[in-house]
């Protein structure tokens, strides 16, 4: 049993540092953290009902250990911490280090790729905790099911969504500092192009990844993905590929979620667990929040929100969309969050991902500081790829009402963004509204 402490987390406001500070307070550790000077909801609500102490006066805590999240170095206050934890000699570790010695466990599985790491994670960590595994895991999102985002287990059994990007303290790919025997790779493509400055170098990574898997292990691929096909040879274990698990599921529908499902069957088929067992149990899994989450039905008028930002993503979401609602007309209101579409030359693939949407609601571009103007993605760029269908609206005010005035009974609207609570309130205040004007 670990001996109780006083934690301070850096950044407590993300997908890994909430979940994981709640997993320690329900350990009976003592919990504070900070973040920039305001955070937003969710994790601001998530974190005020577990009774988590934010941005206290530095002289009122004296932690035994700081866990230092990914972002820290994005909010002055975080960084000043950062350097007084440091000067008063208080141990640290970053969040990833963290995870990597206290929650993966002997029989360690990772799941890693461009995409599907959280259905495919939650999924798995839902089927283990049934066949009474006990597995210990983090998911990189929220389950509908309402079980939580990591959890600490005394189990041989771990499940972690892994990902590829470098920051905070990170000196590798994140992926790297987990032990592992068991890995999933969905995909390989180079997203995060603020830590990989070329393809090659993000391919490397990913080699890394997978000649670290002992010969005892086993790695399971995704098929129809052609960017992982050079890498197998790197594995000097077993290798089983997926592609498609035809089961009609009431939340997880789509072609990508069936590839996602498939990874999720191959994995337990591998791992002794049957066929009855998994299909059975996979009935009450409810989805995750944000990956095409339908929020909202008024008036056959449907409102899904959804986490995609690459045009792979997207492309996937809205063709499944379009084959659950045939006929109906498709609006999308796009937020391009993601750090790899402040660059020019990724939108290659960006009208082709939009094809199913009759409109293309696209909101206010954004960028950091040190990205030269040369590269940058402008609204134009957009135009130049979709053409008429584009609206490019930078004040949310006027993108709510040109949507509310463009959608009408029979219509879907799905909002893709991976973050920002300016969009979503829009978002939401577009439903609201928008049963008011059918109302009337």
């Amino acid at each position: 049993m670990e001996a109780i402490m006083k934690i301070h987390i850096l950044a407590i406001s993300g997908t890994m540092t909430t979940p994981l500070a709640l997993a320690l307070k329900k350990s009976g550790h003592t919990v504070t953290g900070s973040d920039q000077n305001h955070i937003y909801p969710p994790f601001s609500q998530i974190l005020h009902r577990a009774h988590i102490s934010i941005n206290p006066k530095l002289d009122s805590i004296s932690p035994d250990l700081v866990i230092v999240g990914s972002a820290y170095k994005k909010f002055k206050n975080t960084q000043v911490e950062f350097r007084f934890f440091q000067s008063q000699k208080i141990p640290y570790i970053s969040a990833t280090q963290y995870l990597a010695t206290k929650l993966i466990n002997k029989n360690s599985i990772l799941v890693a790729g461009s995409y599907g790491k959280t259905t495919i994670s939650a999924v798995l960590a839902w089927i283990l905790t049934k066949s009474k595994l006990n597995p210990s895991y983090f998911i990189g999102g929220q389950c509908l099911n309402h079980f939580p985002s990591l959890k600490f287990a005394q189990s041989d059994w771990s499940i972690v969504e892994a990902d590829e990007s470098i920051n905070g303290l990170d000196t590798q790919a994140k992926f790297l500092y987990y032990p592992i025997k068991y890995l999933v790779l969905t995909s390989s493509s180079w997203e995060h192009r603020d830590s990989y400055k070329s393809e090659s170098e993000n391919r490397l990574s990913f080699i890394n990844l997978i000649k670290r898997l002992p010969p005892e292990g086993l790695l399971i691929y995704n098929s129809e993905d052609p960017s992982i096909k050079s890498l197998i040879k790197y594995a000097q274990c077993k290798c089983v590929d997926y592609s498609l698990y035809h089961h009609q599921h009431p939340f997880l529908f789509g072609h990508h979620n069936q590839n996602n499902l498939a990874a999720c069957h191959t994995l337990c088929t591998n791992l002794g667990i049957s066929q009855k067992f998994f299909k059975t149990n996979l009935q009450s899994f409810k989805g995750i929040k944000r990956r095409l989450e339908l929020t909202s039905i008024v008036k056959n008028t449907y409102f899904y929100d959804d986490f995609a930002q690459s045009p792979h993503r997207i492309k996937v979401s809205l063709l499944a969309l379009e084959k659950l609602h045939p006929g109906k007309t498709i609006l999308v209101i796009f937020e391009a969050q993601a750090s790899f579409l402040q660059y020019k030359s990724s939108l290659g693939k960006v009208a082709d991902s939009f094809g199913p949407a009759a409109k293309v609601f696209l909101g206010k571009l954004s960028f950091t500081s040190n990205l030269p103007k040369s590269v940058r993605t402008t609204s134009f760029d957009y135009k130049f790829h979709l053409g008429a269908k584009l609206n490019y609206l930078p004040i949310y005010s006027d993108l709510k009402n040109s949507v509310l005035s463009s959608l009408n009974p029979g219509h879907v609207l799905v909002h893709f963004s991976s973050g920002g609570l300016t969009g979503l309130k829009t978002f939401k205040q577009i439903i609201k509204n928008y049963k008011l004007k059918i109302k009337n």
